[in-house]
């Protein structure tokens, strides 16, 4: 590798906060605000870890299927590979992950680092990968080799490409990772953990000056302390709050209201969640933000569909890429996403009768929707919906009877 390409690859690393790089250290970096700002610490924000929760719970929750095409359309495979039934290995043993702990752990790295990694731990016969291994980005450091491909090392130990899964969110051409939310969004991150800070230390004592005692004549420094201090040990805090004060020797209290400026911090930390929902791409009424729950849809089933449309499409391409990789040729990987515009009761029974009627779903398909077992000549979708079989099969309703009694 040429000594150009080594600086250009420390100066990418210096300056975009690549991923590879541990945040949890002395390399954090420092917000605008003065306040460090790493993946643990920006997870003290509630709108950060609500945002990276979403996410993570969603997209793992999502079941995920081995599908082929057939007769024009995509089927699943009948033999779901393991790959995808069980990857971490957890179905059958309690010390491993199970799918959706797994998923959901590949999810956060990505919602914090921008990057995900997964370490091949065996293969099948054909070779293909059976079982994986989740591995914190702290413990990977990506590069590029000599043939323009990227090169992989864990604990310092180099790691064959094809024994590696790794998980990109966006990323800068150029660079082997991924960027890191975190690093990027550190300003804003940074902002709303000072206003954390500060509404904490408001609450606890007081960020600023609550009041002045004055005194007729002058005190000397220690008596102005002991006056101080004994004030503060009986009505700082909140288990003195609305005590009643007693001032002696012609001491007066003076109070000084909070101005609009050291209030302000409430509209900071408002602010810092729509712009939590911003960067992650939640829709705002999700993080608490009420008065903007119209702007992704006017019903449930809109905003659902805008959350999975913009939100949730970019998480599930990323896991069908990694695993479609990892499958046969010809075999995708596809997260089934039909529980998400699940409507109430009434709108899918409607939806149900609408698809029955048009001839797209035969009886038995939309049973089956609602978990509820086949039924005789349900199968038939040019069956009308007023048959007067109901639900008998309809062949042995035309067979002849024959009296045992008039037979010869």
């Amino acid at each position: 590798m040429s000594i150009l390409r080594r600086a250009l690859e420390k100066r990418v690393v210096s300056q975009w906060g690549d991923s590879s790089i541990p945040t949890n250290g002395s390399l954090a970096g420092l917000a605008s605000s003065g306040v460090p700002v790493t993946d643990q610490r920006a997870l003290q924000l509630a709108a950060v870890y609500a945002c990276v929760r979403i996410l993570s719970t969603s997209v793992s929750g999502l079941p995920m299927r081995a599908m082929r095409p057939q007769g024009g359309i995509t089927v699943p495979v009948p033999d779901q590979p393991t790959i995808v039934a069980d990857p971490f290995g957890g179905a059958n043993d309690v010390r491993f992950l199970s799918r959706r702990a797994g998923f959901q752990q590949l999810a956060v790295s990505l919602g914090l680092r921008g990057n995900a990694y997964a370490l091949v731990l065996s293969r099948d016969w054909l070779f293909r990968p059976n079982r994986l291994m989740v591995v914190h980005p702290d413990r990977v450091k990506v590069a590029w080799d000599d043939d323009g491909g990227r090169c992989y090392e864990v604990d310092h130990q180099p790691v064959p490409p094809s024994d590696m899964v790794h998980l990109m969110g966006m990323c800068l051409p150029g660079s082997p990772t991924a960027m890191s939310p975190i690093s990027y969004a550190r300003h804003a991150i940074g902002l709303g953990l000072a206003a954390l800070d500060f509404g904490g230390g408001f609450f606890n004592k007081g960020a600023h000056m609550t009041g002045v005692i004055t005194v007729d004549g002058n005190l000397d420094k220690a008596q102005a302390r002991q006056l101080k201090e004994g004030f503060e040990a009986s009505h700082s805090g909140m288990a003195n709050a609305h005590a009643v004060g007693v001032l002696s020797g012609g001491a007066k209290w003076q109070s000084i209201s909070v101005t609009p400026e050291d209030a302000q911090f409430l509209g900071t930390r408002a602010a810092a969640n729509l712009d939590m929902a911003m960067l992650y791409g939640i829709p705002p009424h999700m993080l608490g933000q009420v008065d903007r729950t119209t702007s992704w849809g006017t019903g449930i089933e809109q905003q659902w569909l805008g959350f999975l449309s913009v939100t949730l499409e970019p998480w599930i391409g990323i896991y069908e890429d990694a695993w479609t990789a990892m499958l046969p040729r010809g075999t995708s990987a596809k997260l089934d996403t039909h529980h998400l515009l699940r409507t109430d009761t009434a709108g899918r029974m409607s939806s149900y009768v609408q698809a029955r009627t048009a001839g797209v779903f035969t009886l038995n398909e939309l049973r089956a929707k609602e978990n509820c077992p086949p039924v005789p000549g349900g199968d038939d979708i040019f069956a009308p919906l007023n048959s007067a079989h109901g639900g008998a099969d309809p062949a042995a309703a035309t067979e002849p009877t024959t009296d045992p009694s008039t037979e010869e």
